[in-house]
């Protein structure tokens, strides 16, 4: 893998919580085409992880490609100490 290559923007596959809960453990992850149960509550059915990391910045820094794309992108913690923060951005 090239250096180029290793910076491109990936997206995921639809996830569930719990798939990204278990892909990702203890870390932060940018979120978009959250499908929600309901709008006003954090729950969702399924949603596409386009960043992630033991920061809070570094699934920022990897959405970044992402913002012209999406008016939304939740950022949220996956981990049970700090459970999820519901912060979305843009």
């Amino acid at each position: 893998m090239n250096a180029a290559h290793a910076h491109e923007p990936t997206i995921s596959e639809p996830l569930t919580w719990d798939e990204i809960r278990a892909r990702y453990p203890e870390q932060w992850v940018c979120l978009v085409e959250m499908d929600r149960v309901d709008e006003d509550n954090f729950e969702f059915r399924s949603a596409r992880v386009v960043g992630h990391g033991t920061t809070r910045r570094e699934p920022l820094d990897q959405a970044r490609p992402f913002r012209d794309r999406y008016d939304t992108i939740g950022h949220y913690f996956t981990g049970r100490s700090a459970g999820p923060v519901l912060r979305s951005f843009m």
